[in-house]
């Protein structure tokens, strides 16, 4: 009697362990979900920010040529002229660092959610559990429904997002929605020719959300 009372205890305590484990498991999810939500968010406000400094280049960029082809080299001519150039290389700066901060916001999205995995596959290898994931999986399309539904423009990256023509070193985004959309290694940062495949920063948000799906589908199969 006393012995079958302490395999009862027993496996209660194994149960309570593993159902410790599947509650912190899904609390991360819902506090993953809620950084997810606030980085897209970032993303979304950053394009905004970004669309508003490629329009002020470009209507820095036009004013500087229009004045270039209408100069009579005068020395008031030539002081606007490069009034309007220090103008256009400021705008592009500004974008291109904007840029650069989209870029660290996708990349640490990317991080977060990457950190998130290990941490599962983890648990279940250290406690033995094996996770119904059907219910997990939905709540994680629910949460990345804002991703899939992002609108993304092809025509507005076919030059990089700085609209110059191709020059210098180049890099094409892998993504197939994108089209040929090209990048300078310098807007994008880039200093060598990265090894394998390459995303821009608009669709490798895209690229998370089906690294997420994906897992949980391997989790669900297993």
């Amino acid at each position: 009697m006393d012995q079958e009372t302490n395999d009862t205890h027993s496996i209660d305590n194994e149960f309570k362990s593993a159902t410790e484990v599947l509650d912190d498991y899904i609390d991360s999810i819902y506090n993953l979900g809620s950084e997810v939500v606030q980085s897209l968010t970032e993303l979304q406000i950053l394009d905004e920010q970004l669309e508003k400094l490629r329009a002020i280049y470009k209507e820095c960029q036009e004013k500087y040529f229009e004045i270039l082809e209408e100069s009579d080299q005068s020395d008031e001519e030539e002081k606007i002229a490069s009034y309007w150039k220090d103008k256009t290389e400021k705008a592009y700066d500004d974008a291109l660092h904007k840029q650069d901060e989209k870029i660290a916001v996708a990349d640490k999205l990317y991080s977060l959610i990457s950190r998130h995995l290990e941490r599962l596959d983890d648990e279940l290898v250290r406690n033995n559990i094996n996770l119904e994931s059907e219910c997990i999986i939905q709540f994680i399309l629910f949460i990345i429904d804002d991703i899939s539904d992002l609108e993304f423009d092809p025509n507005e990256t076919l030059y990089c997002f700085c609209r110059r023509p191709e020059f210098g070193n180049m890099i094409q985004c892998d993504h197939p929605r994108c089209e040929n959309a090209w990048y300078h290694w310098d807007c994008v940062g880039l200093t060598q020719q990265p090894s394998g495949q390459w995303f821009c920063p608009d669709f490798k948000v895209l690229m998370i959300s089906h690294l997420v799906i994906h897992h949980f589908i391997e989790i669900e199969m297993n």
